[in-house]
Order: C-alpha cells, then sequence, then structure tokens
C-alpha cells in the first residue's frame, strides 16, 4: 500500500517545507556529529554523550541484521525509561526497521497480540526485570529476542562497528504506535519520520526549544506524549534529556535543580503531584522556563502558575494525530486558563456540526483535524482508516470542542462521554472543573449510571484529597447551587473510590468506574 494513500495534503506538506526527504536516523546522526561529546541523556549517575548514544545504536543495529531482522520490517520495544530504550529505538532507526514501541504496563497476552497483528520479527526489551521477564515469557514468538541491558549497551558504547546506516524515505513506515485502551489489540497507528518529525519540530518551534535546553522526560516510555515530546526533542535537537524511569514527584523537582532543566512536559495525573510537592518544598526552581502541562482545568492551571511562577501551557494531540495545537510562551493569561492553544502552522482544525458542516466560533462541535502529522492510517485496516477520514484527510477525533474568535482550540471532552437524562443531555466535561474547585475533592469522573425510567442517571465518582472527607451528595449539590451550576447537570450520587481505574497512560476510564460501581451495589443490595 502507497503509505500517502489516504494523505491528499501530501504535496502541499513538501510544498511548504512541513515534510522533507531523509529518515529520523539522518536527524540524529547529525546531531551526533556536531555534539559527539555533549550528554544527550541523563539517567540517575549514568550519562551519555551523543556519540555513546550513536555508538551503541550502531551496534544494536548489527545485531538486529546478524538476526535476520529487514528494513521494514516490524520490530516491538517493551520497558521503562532509560537510556537502553534510547538505544533500541535508535538501532531500530539506523536499520531501517519499523518500530512498535510499548510501555512496560502492556501485558504478555497484548504482547502476544500485537506481535501477531503487525508481523514483528523482534522484540526489544529493556529497563528493568519485570519488564525483561515478560519478553522473555512470549520471546519464542519473535524470530529476535535482545535484551538491552547496560552492560550490554555500556560495551556497545565503547565500540566501533561499520556505520552501515540502512536509510528510508521520509513517506515510509517508521513507526507504530499503539493505544491506551484497556483490550488486549488495540488498534496499530502507523507514522512516518515525516509525520513524527514535523509533530516534534512543531512543538519545539512553538514552544522556542533549542539544542541549548535541558529536558525533562517524565512521560511514560511507548506513548506518543514520551517519543515526540520526551526522546525526540533532545535527541533531534542535539539537547540534553533527563530521564524520570519511576515517577515521584518530589524526586523530579530535585532532578530540576540539580541539572537545572529548563523545559517540563507534564501529564494530568503528574501535574496535580507537582503542584503538592511544590507547595510543600522550598526549591525555587528558577531554570524553568518551559512548563507544559496539557489537559489542565482552570482551576489546576492557576494553582500550577501559583506554584511554579511559570505558565503551564497547554497541548492538544492525539496518538492518530500528535501534537497539533499548543499555546505560544506569551500567550494571554485568558487564553493560557482555557485554551489548548493554536493550531500548528500548516494544521487545520475543523469544527462541525452533525452533517460535519463548519459551526460559527464560540460554538461546540465534532473536531476534524489534517496535518502533516496526521498518521498514514491503522496498520493493516484500510477499511477502518476510510471511516476514520474525511474526503479531505481530516481524522475524525471524536472529541468535541470550539474554535474561539481568535482561531485558539478549546478541548470539551470526548462525544461518547455525554450522558442521557430522559430527553436532557449532561456534558460531564463542563461540570468536573467546577467539583473540582471544592477544596475536598482531589479527582472526579461524572458517569452514567443506568435508570429504568430515565436510561441514565450521572453518578460523580470522587477521590478525595489526602487526609480529607469526599463531600456527601447534599454537600456536593450545595457547592454546586453556590457554584451557579444549573441544577438539572447536577449529579444524583456519590460514589469515592481510593484511585480510579486507569489506562497505561493514566487516563480514567470511566466504563470501569462504571462496573465498580455496580458491582459494589449488587454486592450490598
Amino acid at each position: 500500500m502507497p503509505t500517502l494513500k489516504f494523505q491528499p495534503e501530501a504535496d502541499r506538506y513538501y510544498a511548504e517545507g512541513y515534510w522533507r526527504d531523509g529518515d529520523l536516523w539522518s536527524d540524529f546522526a547529525r546531531r551526533a556529529r556536531e555534539n559527539p561529546q555533549k550528554p544527550a541523556l541523563i539517567l540517575d549517575d549514568r550519562s551519555f554523550t551523543f556519540d555513546q548514544l550513536r555508538r551503541a545504536a550502531v551496534g544494536v543495529s548489527a545485531q538486529l541484521a546478524e538476526g535476520g531482522v529487514k528494513s521494514g520490517e516490524v520490530v516491538i520495544l517493551l520497558g521503562r525509561h532509560s537510556i537502553e530504550a534510547a538505544v533500541a529505538m535508535l538501532g531500530c532507526l539506523h536499520r531501517g526497521v519499523v518500530i512498535a514501541p510499548l510501555p512496560p504496563m502492556f501485558n504478555e497476552t497484548q504482547l502476544s497480540a500485537l506481535i501477531s497483528q503487525t508481523g514483528a520479527t523482534g522484540l526489544l526489551g529493556f529497563g528493568g526485570e519485570k519488564e525483561l521477564a515478560k519478553c522473555r515469557q512470549i520471546a519464542d514468538q519473535v524470530p529476535l529476542f535482545l535484551a538491552i541491558e547496560p552492560d550490554l549497551v555500556d560495551r556497545l558504547a565503547g565500540e566501533d562497528h561499520p556505520d552501515e546506516h540502512v536509510p528510508r524515505h521520509g513517506d515510509d513506515l517508521a513507526m507504530v504506535l499503539h493505544s491506551s485502551g484497556t483490550t488486549s489489540t488495540p488498534k496499530g497507528i502507523s507514522h512516518s519520520s515525516n509525520t513524527l518529525r514535523y509533530a516534534t519540530e512543531g512543538i519545539c518551534k512553538r514552544w522556542e526549544l533549542t539544542g541549548e535546553d535541558i529536558y525533562l522526560v517524565v512521560c511514560e516510555f511507548g506513548f506518543v506524549g514520551g517519543l515526540v515530546f520526551g526522546y525526540f526533542p533532545p535527541l533531534l535537537n542535539g539537547a540534553t534529556g533527563v530521564l524520570v524511569n519511576r515517577w515521584n514527584a518530589e524526586n523530579a523537582l530535585r532532578l530540576i535543580e540539580a541539572h537545572k532543566c529548563t523545559y517540563v512536559l507534564s501529564m494530568p495525573t503528574h501535574s496535580a503531584d507537582l503542584i503538592d510537592a511544590k507547595v510543600r518544598s522550598e526549591l525555587k526552581l528558577p531554570s524553568m522556563r518551559v512548563l507544559a502541562a496539557p489537559g489542565l482545568t482552570r482551576e489546576r492551571r492557576v494553582a500550577m502558575q501559583d506554584a511554579f511562577g511559570v505558565p503551564p501551557l497547554g497541548d492538544y494531540g492525539l496518538s492518530e494525530v500528535p501534537g497539533h495545537a499548543a499555546h505560544g510562551l506569551r500567550e494571554p493569561e485568558a487564553k493560557i486558563a482555557l485554551t489548548e492553544g493554536r493550531p500548528y502552522d500548516g494544521t487545520e482544525i475543523r469544527i462541525v456540526d452533525e452533517h460535519e458542516q463548519p459551526v460559527p466560533a464560540n460554538t461546540v462541535g465534532s473536531v476534524i483535524v489534517n496535518g502533516p502529522s496526521r498518521f498514514l492510517g491503522f496498520l493493516g485496516n484500510d477499511e477502518l482508516t476510510e471511516a476514520s477520514l474525511t474526503a479531505w484527510g481530516g481524522y475524525r477525533t471524536g472529541d468535541l470542542g470550539y474554535l474561539d474568535e481568535d482561531g485558539q482550540f478549546v478541548y470539551m471532552g470526548r462525544s461518547k462521554d455525554i450522558i442521557r437524562r430522559g430527553g436532557v443531555t449532561i456534558v460531564p466535561s463542563e461540570v468536573e472543573p467546577v467539583i473540582l474547585r471544592h477544596p475536598d475533592v482531589r479527582e472526579v469522573a461524572i458517569v452514567p449510571l443506568p435508570d429504568e425510567r430515565l436510561g441514565e442517571r450521572a453518578c460523580a465518582a470522587i477521590v478525595a484529597v489526602e487526609g480529607r472527607t469526599a463531600p456527601t451528595l447534599e454537600e456536593l449539590q450545595q457547592f454546586l447551587d453556590l457554584e451557579g451550576v444549573a441544577k438539572y447537570t447536577w449529579p444524583e450520587s456519590v460514589e469515592v473510590f481510593e484511585d480510579f481505574p486507569r489506562t497505561p497512560s493514566l487516563k480514567v476510564v470511566k466504563r470501569d468506574v462504571v462496573t465498580r460501581i455496580l458491582e459494589r451495589s449488587r454486592v450490598t443490595a
């Protein structure tokens, strides 16, 4: 299948300079030649220069070749943030291999299913014994298994293997991402060097990141955030990345101070932890100049700015269209508080009604996106790809949102994340941010519970602030009344959780929240 079969805007992207020939290895290798002795990645007390990374990656590439893995074939990578993760990834890029990165939480059943789905001929494991044990259990399902461990990487970094790079075209399949759903066989999301490079260069341009910055890499390996916003910016910019192998907010703050990190990106759960840790800490962190914190409510954004003294920049993206809208560094405070920023240059976001006709500014509708970072298609599933795309190449994201009068994007939630109570539609994303203002609420998820008469009723599942008690239903409704929230949108029950069921990328799985609530009711009935 031609890789650009589903992208009618390809010629424009080349003409306007958003795409170019050449693969990601070539971009990295150029930086390695320019900065051979500069630290590229730091983890705990280990530091690898660009030249060490290059040498180790070429060594892994040689082992792939010896194992019979050919250019264009798929190799699955599973593990934690580590220098070994970068070496494994770069080694595959050097060999012209298609990477399928997976986070450490994926289990053996998922691994086995994805080997079958992708036709993988290799499996690389790294990051810890738990992750390597999973890989070893299913290693007999692939022709080649390599454990990329520190001793091996250190040895390869000291050797001088022939640099026999197998080049790939910028439009060739380079990476297959897998969504963080809970099924054993998530969709394979295909990307090229061009789609990934545009996303990385776009966010570096928007946030003015250069080779002089020091990046704190927090987002888990295997997800688009950990790659496009984590590894790729320092490796392709010639900068230094500081890796967080296991999440701890206090440790993250210490790393920012110790390494004088200038750029941090955190997901909502990380952000909540960082706010709490910073409030308790006496660290000043004067080096930080770019704090990216997508997915936060207005109140959390204000709290984060108060805690760190720099505005938390929003970003909007998906595995299918990574990083295609973001704030700039000098946005007005009102935009920082409410929006996710402007589309990248070259990207178009359309807000449409149920007939896919454009709606006016400040009108909520379905979000459709096309741009140079849009995926090539779902691996091996042209029918699903076609169903997800419009005639003009736009991806139907399944999200709700609007563009304001200045073209800034405001995310409202998933189109499926609505509750139909009788003839009334309730949008949880409009009420959840208000409930988060309650001083005793740390997290909230409004979910639909079945009702024989009305179809569905809204339930507020709440995780309380540590050391406090979640509000009762009466207390919550009184609070919403004082906040001016329309009564018809109020939750009609409250369920308290210590934590929510989550995807590997830490998103709340609302259907599992509903399942647990219903199980509770059966037990107490």
